[in-house]
């Protein structure tokens, strides 16, 4: 065997090897911190519903959506799946929990017929389970099965009806919009993103730190930050990982759709940016891909697309998450975030060692989000009006 074909091998294993580990942390590094719950419901109420004077508001209807599937307000939707979560942790079938345990009030959205309702919705039978294309990756999003022989609704995990929770309004309003044959609602959510962005650097930046970049005949970065010592291009994606690679055997087509859709395009578009940048600026220019999806192991993707990330160390892939950090350490506290500048100014040095940006946090010990706390504590306002229909 030659050693360009053995290379060629070796290289075609090592990236399905990466991949599948891809997949395998997607799906269990969440289960092992159910803090994103939290963080992950409040980001997407905010984005969907809550944040004032987004530009691009008017493209989806939340609320619509809502009151067409299930009839309620927003609000009162978020508080039947709380219930529902609830009544999981009591009785695996929680249609079988005492009526008393829940509707205790005249008045109450908490009634039996809306419970009933959310976890038909929210349910598939065997048949359903066996024959659809997401094998058991469809539980994620029907996280109840309806037994064959009794008719009765069982949850599968709790874990799964977790992330129901978290993820349930935003699964909820894009598949209405899915069901509907049309990509509105990616094109959509993908301006609110951007729209995000905007609020963060609004509330954490002066005006002179940040801008959002001019769209030109070629396609390049949404936004450029100026931190002194450095300055970051910005390239959101607001594209989700399918759920068939969130698997402990992933689809490894999506994920070469994923890299080459998602990651390789935000690279092309981030050097359009750097090009007309480079040598007007004093101070070195880091590329930021910024992902949406909530990954606990962006450094697997760098390490699967290292004809990226090796060969060009200014180039990072950052989670939504830790850019509200980093905005966050901005505005309050600026010795925390000149620790941070300093291990990026480092890791792209000609002889340092390329880190990726969650490491950076980690050896630094930053862990909390406090963004999401305060003002922007949607969940603890959810739970009021949950108790305010429980009592």
């Amino acid at each position: 065997m030659s050693y360009a074909l053995f290379g060629a091998l070796f290289l075609h294993f090592y990236l399905d090897e990466t991949s599948v580990v891809l997949g395998m942390t997607a799906e269990q590094f969440q289960y092992q911190n159910l803090w994103w719950i939290y963080e992950k419901f409040n980001r997407d109420y905010y984005i969907l519903l809550a944040g004032k004077n987004f530009e691009h508001r008017s493209k989806i209807d939340t609320n619509a959506a809502v009151k067409e599937v299930f009839g309620c307000s927003v609000d009162d939707y978020i508080a039947i799946l709380l219930m529902i979560f609830w009544l999981c942790s009591q009785h695996p079938d929680p249609l079988s929990a005492p009526e008393s345990l829940y509707c205790r009030k005249e008045n109450t959205i908490l009634t039996t017929e809306n419970i009933t309702k959310f976890i038909g919705y929210y349910s598939c039978d065997y048949k359903e389970l066996r024959e659809d294309s997401l094998g058991k990756q469809l539980l994620y999003s029907k996280p109840f099965i309806k037994t064959q022989r009794y008719g009765v609704y069982l949850a599968v995990s709790m874990y799964l009806v977790s992330m129901m929770v978290g993820n349930g309004l935003y699964w909820l309003v894009r598949d209405y919009y899915f069901k509907q044959g049309t990509q509105k609602f990616v094109n959509a959510f993908g301006l609110l993103f951007e729209d995000y962005i905007k609020d963060l650097a609004m509330n954490y930046c002066e005006p002179t730190e940040w801008s959002v970049l001019s769209t030109g005949s070629k396609k390049g970065a949404d936004f450029l930050f100026d931190f002194g010592v450095l300055q970051i291009l910005v390239e959101s994606k607001s594209s989700l990982l399918k759920l068939d690679v969130k698997q402990q055997v992933p689809n490894l087509k999506s994920v070469k759709t994923f890299f080459d859709h998602t990651i390789s395009e935000a690279y092309a578009q981030l050097n359009s940016s750097y090009e007309q940048l480079n040598g007007k600026v004093d101070v070195p220019v880091i590329k930021i891909i910024l992902l949406y999806d909530e990954f606990s192991n962006a450094a697997i993707i760098e390490l699967s697309k290292s004809e990226i990330f090796e060969k060009d160390p200014l180039c990072f892939v950052m989670t939504i998450r830790e850019l509200e950090m980093l905005l966050y350490l901005h505005h309050n506290d600026k010795i925390k975030e000149k620790q941070i500048l300093n291990r990026l100014l480092d890791s792209i040095k000609l002889d340092g060692l390329h880190k990726n940006i969650g490491a950076i946090y980690e050896e630094l010990s930053i862990h909390e989000n406090p963004h999401l706390d305060g003002k922007m504590d949607y969940f603890s306002k959810m739970m009021k009006h949950f108790e305010n229909n429980l009592q």
